[in-house]
């Protein structure tokens, strides 16, 4: 009895011992979190769209027009949603919504359309690859919540305007899918643009650059926080 005790124990050590403490495991998903969000990063994102265009052929000119159109417009609107909360508390308390996710949008506005282009005239199955861009944005915009970064609304308006957007950029590409649209010498080039830019842009926080602009245009000394919206609360303001 006691030698299968004995035994029963060192069986449960032995397993023990292959499970990590549960800090340890919550540190490495964070970092899984971190890495994954980076992704969604406008430091990536946009230097891996220009580099992208700039070397699409003359038969996907009409789509490149319509794909800087709708990044425009859905970075815009992202812009236009952050400057209003903090600059003058334009918030709906009952979302938890105090301005579109940037992750979100600006993602599943580019992925989706990155990918399809990446794919163009090497597979057939173009509409596959598009759907796995806006998954891999769907994934990027959920990793905000665990960094609580963004509200589930934030991030849902976000993925669903960026996604309507692509959507509308590549509803009449199905006549450029035969043709080879990015080269490998530039799609390497796309991916190590968008891997280094951040690097050399450590620096560069854009989340303090709109904190600032909504300042500015507002007048105020603080901008309007989340818990702001929560508290019904106002920071003070600066007269100029």
């Amino acid at each position: 009895m006691d030698q299968a005790l004995g035994v029963l124990q060192d069986v449960q050590h032995q397993y023990s011992a292959h499970i990590p403490p549960l800090h340890l495991y919550r540190r490495r998903m964070m970092t899984f979190w971190e890495s994954l969000s980076a992704l969604g990063d406008s430091r990536a994102l946009f230097p891996l769209a220009t580099v992208l265009a700039l070397f699409l052929p003359a038969s996907h000119r009409r789509l490149l027009w319509r794909w800087a159109t709708a990044i425009i417009v859905v970075a815009a609107t992202t812009l236009a949603s952050k400057i209003a909360f903090m600059g003058w508390g334009f918030g709906l308390e009952h979302l938890d919504f105090t301005g579109i996710s940037g992750h979100a949008a600006m993602s599943s506005v580019l992925y989706p359309v990155t990918l399809w282009l990446l794919a163009s005239g090497r597979s057939r199955h173009l509409r596959a690859w598009a759907v796995a861009g806006a998954g891999l944005a769907v994934a990027i915009g959920y990793s905000r919540l665990p960094l609580r970064a963004h509200s589930p609304s934030e991030i849902i308006i976000g993925l669903s305007l960026g996604l309507a957007a692509s959507a509308w950029v590549l509803r009449h590409g199905q006549t450029l899918g035969n043709i080879l649209a990015v080269h490998g010498r530039a799609a390497l080039l796309t991916i190590a643009a968008a891997m280094t830019t951040p690097i050399l842009l450590a620096d560069l926080h854009t989340h303090d650059l709109v904190k600032a602009a909504a300042k500015t245009l507002s007048g105020r000394t603080q901008a309007f926080e989340r818990q702001n919206l929560r508290g019904n609360s106002s920071p003070d303001r600066s007269h100029h």
